[in-house]
């Protein structure tokens, strides 16, 4: 039968639908997620950490390696050399032949994009069954013997600011603060709530990284400084972890009895610029707007009817940008929201229950696959202390560069 996976005795697998000549559209979604704990993990490869988060998410969900056809996947961080072929070796590893395999990169939202292509095939009758994996296991290797990585990192800030020393974030995100916090008259204080709301959610999610350790105004506002205005408890902790989603068809769910979160809306939008935006002003990201509109708009959605969502937010003073950027609120208004509790679990709106960047840690390639899962736990009702009141409507963001660009996906409640 051409097209479609072959046994020993030529016929399609088990499991697995022959391919066929028409086009299909069906509805795709998320059956299962898992993830490691985020945080300093013992120190080994990460393909070898992303290979036994795989091996969890098929063993918790009961499906087996013969069932997934799709394998996609993100590069390890940014200070692993870069290895070819990476998907086919984690394919090999766990003996999962596919119809699809990929690595996809676009930066910080790279595994949230790479769930969108995985999404196409499914939907498009590719494949069946898709896993997104991602992993990072970085923590502690800033310093010697990594040096000529960091080199090859600075290079990725662009002509214009590698060869001025600018070898990290931070120093830009700095500028991006200081210029939101002057507009809108914001103080030290106004931006640590942010710090503190998140970790107040983190405490009920067992897999993060602060789970356990809140922190107090005081505490925030004279942790050190960094690059002003920034101290360090408004930046996001560079993360080990790992974290993985099974997205599959609903008919192919329904078959095995698995909960199933339809993703009803996708969109992103990258402005012309490599990591820093040079035109406009630097704490506005006009491709925030875009991608949330266009998002809820093929999803038949408003910004009213989301219950739920997940934010990158690696910063404290963008983690408020982001909120008002998407339309939660007005220009100014998202720190007054976060300081009045608004955005916690059982809040007006839902807004990073999880924790966040802040509370959970900040595995950049794994991160945008965190916060899918928890929209997926928070649609399905698996969310714990934190699981928001008849959660309907879910959203992601995702980000790259400095704000540069932006990937949101909707994702809805099944009939679970």
């Amino acid at each position: 039968m051409a097209g479609a996976p072959q046994g020993a005795a030529g016929e399609p697998r088990a499991g697995r639908a022959p391919a066929t000549a028409a086009l299909v559209t069906r509805r795709a979604g998320v059956v299962a997620y898992t993830s490691s704990e985020v945080g300093r993990l013992a120190p080994r490869a990460p393909i070898e950490l992303e290979v036994d988060t795989v091996a969890s998410l098929l063993d918790t969900a009961g499906v087996s390696t013969g069932e997934i056809d799709g394998w996609v996947t993100v590069p390890h961080g940014y200070l692993h050399a870069g290895a070819p072929i990476r998907g086919q070796r984690l394919a090999e590893r766990l003996g999962i032949s596919t119809r699809l395999l990929l690595e996809v990169d676009i930066g910080g939202g790279s595994s949230l994009y790479a769930l969108h292509v995985a999404l196409s095939a499914v939907e498009d009758g590719d494949a069946d069954a898709v896993v997104i994996s991602a992993a990072q296991l970085e923590r502690g290797q800033a310093g010697p013997p990594y040096l000529d990585r960091l080199a090859l990192l600075a290079s990725m800030y662009g002509d214009f600011l590698a060869p001025y020393g600018v070898v990290q974030a931070v120093p830009i995100y700095a500028l991006s603060a200081q210029r939101y916090m002057h507009r809108h008259d914001l103080s030290d204080e106004d931006v640590s709530w942010v710090t503190v709301r998140l970790r107040e959610s983190a405490a009920g999610n067992p897999h993060a990284e602060f789970r356990d350790r809140p922190v107090t105004l005081d505490e925030v506002m004279t942790s050190r400084m960094v690059a002003p205005p920034l101290r360090l408890l408004h930046c996001a902790p560079w993360s080990d972890g790992a974290a993985a989603v099974l997205l599959a068809g609903e008919d192919w769910a329904r078959a095995r009895a698995m909960p199933f979160a339809p993703v009803t809306g996708f969109a992103a939008a990258h402005s012309s610029s490599n990591f820093l935006p040079f035109s406009g002003d630097i704490d506005r990201f006009p491709w925030i707007r875009e991608a949330t509109q266009r998002a809820l708009v093929r999803a038949g959605r408003t910004l009213g009817q989301v219950d739920v969502a997940e934010i990158y937010g690696a910063f404290a003073p963008q983690e408020l940008m982001t909120y008002e950027e998407m339309g939660f609120f007005a220009d100014g208004e998202a720190a007054r929201a976060v300081r009045a509790g608004l955005t916690a679990p059982a809040g007006h709106i839902g807004l990073n229950p999880s924790g966040g960047r802040l509370g959970v840690g900040h595995p950049p390639p794994a991160t945008p696959l965190l916060e899918v899962g928890e929209v997926f736990d928070q649609l399905t009702g698996r969310a714990g202390s934190r699981q928001r009141a008849r959660a309907r409507v879910g959203l992601v963001q995702a980000e790259h560069g400095m704000m540069n660009g932006c990937c949101v996906m909707v994702l809805e409640a099944g009939n679970n």
